[in-house]
């Protein structure tokens, strides 16, 4: 395999920052540093617990790939920018695709087909953020979708994220194109769950933290939605947090 040279962490805090910039006319990023800054600090989190767990595990090299999982972090919530909090695994997921290695410049070098295999890879550790499962209706998708004034935008999208990101001939279930069943895609959630201001901290306590966010409603960040979904997903979550946490110690 070629040299595949991927995105720095300045050139991504600069590709951030300029479109949150670029479209602060849309109103959809509260705290545009902020936002920034947890970007960069969930890719650098994420890469240092990758880089844990093969100094411990090395067998698992073909399963944990630090530089894809770092720029993922850089790019985990990068769909918000243009579209809000809505689906916005699938907006990135989609942009990582089809833009990567052009307009976003996340890697460079290599074959054509060696960076549309890691592109492909990066995409797929996107969706399985927080509750996009169940957003999406999980099993009933599209039709029991939560957002059902958004969904319409996002179904072309995610029809074509199934079938790109699969390693068969048939799309994916939205079980495996949603939910966190690989290394990478646990890793980089639970970097992205753990992180509060670039410190990590215990699993519970973040959840907890977003359940409170999300159900005050004198904060910035009110959603009633999110406030319920935090309470459904927290097994599943937990038991993420379980995985990363044992292979670290």
């Amino acid at each position: 395999m070629s040299e595949i040279n991927f995105i720095t962490e300045e050139r991504a805090r600069e590709l951030i920052e300029s479109e949150v910039e670029s479209n602060t006319d849309k109103d959809f990023i509260i705290d545009s540093s902020g936002f920034a800054n947890h970007s960069i600090d969930t890719a650098r989190i994420a890469y240092n617990i990758a880089n844990i767990i093969l100094e411990k595990h090395p067998s698992l090299k073909n399963l944990i790939d630090p530089e894809i999982i770092r720029a993922a972090g850089y790019m985990h919530d990068f769909g918000k920018v243009y579209g809000g909090h809505e689906y916005h695994e699938v907006g990135a997921a989609h942009l990582i695709l089809t833009e990567g290695d052009k307009n976003l410049g996340l890697i460079n070098g290599g074959l054509k087909s060696e960076r549309e295999g890691v592109l492909r890879e990066m995409a797929s550790i996107i969706p399985p953020d927080l509750a996009l499962y169940e957003e999406l209706g999980g099993s009933n998708f599209p039709d029991g979708a939560l957002y059902k004034d958004h969904i319409g935008l996002f179904i072309e999208k995610v029809e074509q994220l199934r079938r790109d990101l699969s390693k068969t001939d048939e799309p994916l279930s939205i079980e495996d194109f949603a939910l966190p069943y690989t290394l990478n895609q646990q890793i980089t959630l639970y970097a992205d769950l753990t992180n509060l201001n670039g410190e990590s901290i215990p699993i519970e306590q973040r959840l907890a933290e977003f359940e409170q966010r999300y159900s005050d409603p004198q904060s910035k960040y009110y959603n009633p939605i999110l406030s319920g979904l935090t309470k459904v997903i927290k097994p599943r979550i937990l038991v993420v947090g379980n995985t990363v946490e044992s292979l670290m110690k």
